[in-house]
């Protein structure tokens, strides 16, 4: 994303996590984060290029999007990915709705960071009985946006409280507030669903869009490699 120049063609990425992963937020201290625990159960860890809060990475469908800057605006663009979730979703028979809410929800008093970012609305979300479904970031470069997010599947998610340093009372408060302002596919429609299918329906929704064409293909070698000298680091 920090590499996309004004003519290069826009990327919509979809993947999942194996093993499942914390991440935090670009300004968010690691020291929060129990690595031990981490480690017991053999997932991982990383420190997002956008803003937020702490989450697990775990039942979910991850996407990023990249685009110049030059092509849209910031807020469009959220609008316009939420949508294609939401119309997705909607074919799919998931009754969720597209709701402009720039409220903060209700958050804890303590001081520590380790809010998620789903207990969170910020622009247009997308929603089942005014619970969130979907949480999304962005980080706006020189010449690009890079938008990214996680549609929740399962339930996963909401043991993110047994990876972070807090006492036990927080972890409690912290783990109401994700039951009460998440829900994941799972608890709308009981009937498991892959993925796969999720994808193929967000595609044909943007195919619907319009003036739109569009080619697959997957990572190849030197983004591999550029990838895992990021890591690295």
């Amino acid at each position: 994303s920090m590499n996309c120049q004004k003519n290069d063609v826009p990327i919509f990425r979809f993947y999942g996590w194996s093993p499942f992963c914390v991440s935090i937020g670009y300004h968010q201290k690691d020291e929060l984060v129990d690595f031990a625990r981490l480690v017991e159960d053999g997932y991982d860890f990383v420190q997002r290029p956008t803003g937020g809060r702490a989450i697990l990475h775990a039942e979910e469908l991850t996407y990023s999007v990249i685009v110049p800057r030059e092509l849209i605006h910031h807020r469009l663009l959220y609008r316009f990915i939420h949508n294609l979730f939401s119309d997705a979703l909607q074919s799919l028979g998931y009754q969720v709705e597209l709701k402009d809410d720039n409220d903060k929800l209700g958050g804890l008093t303590h001081s520590v960071n380790d809010f998620p970012c789903f207990t969170k609305s910020a622009q247009t979300e997308v929603q089942y009985k005014d619970k969130k479904l979907i949480g999304s970031a962005q980080k706006i470069y020189q010449g690009s946006i890079l938008q990214h997010g996680s549609l929740l599947i399962g339930k996963k998610h909401e043991t993110l409280t047994d990876y972070l340093k807090v006492d036990k009372n927080v972890k409690k408060s912290l783990k109401n507030e994700i039951n009460e302002k998440t829900i994941c596919l799972k608890e709308i429609i009981k009937d498991p669903i892959s993925p796969e299918k999720i994808i193929e329906s967000i595609i044909n929704q943007l195919e619907l869009a319009g003036n739109i064409s569009l080619y697959s293909k997957r990572i190849n070698e030197l983004e591999m490699n550029s990838l895992n000298k990021f890591i690295k680091k």
